[in-house]
């Protein structure tokens, strides 16, 4: 119906990734990321939705 068939595009594979990756960019465009500023948020309020510390996110930052 809009741009190109589904059929047409899914012959790829590289075809199929590269729809992948647009998805996912149209996703975090509209979503948007969250950097990692969390400035002005109540540090026991941040602990109490993921369970971890600061010693414990900083972990997890620097293996990713």
């Amino acid at each position: 119906m809009f741009g190109v068939r589904l059929r047409s595009l899914f012959t790829s594979r590289w075809m199929a990734l590269l729809w992948a990756i647009l998805v996912l960019l149209s996703a975090i465009q509209f979503v948007g990321s969250d950097g990692g500023d969390q400035t002005g948020a109540d540090q026991a309020a941040t602990a109490a939705l993921d369970g971890l510390d600061n010693s414990q996110r900083a972990i997890i930052a620097n293996a990713l």
